[in-house]
């Protein structure tokens, strides 16, 4: 089973998978002290969806458009949305201990995933008829 990281209950579409609360309580003043290289992995993973879709920044009704929010990418073992990047970089929302932990160890480099573990993503975890 994919295990989801920043599907918060503003942002839609959240693709049926477990949401973590509110984008608004998950905003810090200062990101962990490594983000940049998380932030590297993040930006690093495999797509597996790609919407063409822009939409707000929730948390900033003045704030950018931003293209493919909807778009997913995964590690084989984690799954995130395109604008996470962009909200942990702008606000430094919080991300799972577990998924930053897995970032750490994996030394913040993002694994190629064979299509063969995307399909299975696709089909059991986000219930895509591929």
């Amino acid at each position: 089973m994919i295990r989801p990281a920043g599907f918060f209950s503003e942002l839609s579409p959240g693709w049926g998978l477990t949401e973590t609360g509110s984008i608004k309580d998950a905003v810090r003043p200062q990101g962990e002290p490594d983000e940049n290289r998380i932030l590297e992995y993040v930006r690093s993973g495999t797509g597996i969806w790609s919407e063409m879709s822009a939409g707000p920044d929730v948390l900033d009704p003045d704030g950018p458009d931003m293209p493919g929010i909807g778009s997913l990418y995964t590690d084989g073992t984690w799954i995130w949305r395109e604008d996470l990047r962009y909200y942990v970089a702008t606000y430094h929302v919080t991300l799972p201990h577990e998924f930053v932990e897995h970032i750490r160890a994996m030394d913040y480099e993002a694994p190629t995933v064979p299509e063969s573990r995307l399909i299975d993503i696709a089909r059991h975890d986000l219930g895509l008829n591929v």
